[in-house]
């Protein structure tokens, strides 16, 4: 379930953008993968927690950033065993959860 009017073609590289601006190196092609896992386990996270409602508006739910925080980690760490790797998609996560809300405010997505 996608977030209607959320443009991925527009969020990738204003996030991708926004997380070097915050510090996180890498390939541009790396970071724009994770952005994109992270956005799908995000709309998959707000679908299942009523964020979200079946036609992709805003639902009853409401989004808990620490809750949110520790399920895409979840997700996007699942089976990592090295601490620093997982510490790096921790502080990855950070900086996209912060740039994906710049990106809805902007969007005027988050009403």
């Amino acid at each position: 379930m996608w977030m209607q009017g959320y443009d991925i073609d527009a969020a990738l590289p204003f996030i991708v953008r926004a997380m070097r601006r915050a510090g996180i190196r890498g390939k541009d092609e790396e970071l724009a993968a994770f952005v994109q896992r992270a956005v799908q386990a995000d709309m998959r996270y707000m679908s299942d927690t009523g964020v979200l409602d079946e036609q992709g508006l805003m639902g009853e739910g409401v989004y808990d950033d620490d809750d949110a925080f520790e399920a895409l980690l979840d997700v996007l760490a699942a089976g990592e065993t090295d601490e620093d790797q997982i510490n790096r998609t921790a502080q990855m996560l950070d900086a996209y959860m912060q740039a994906q809300q710049d990106f809805l405010d902007q969007s005027g997505l988050m009403e």
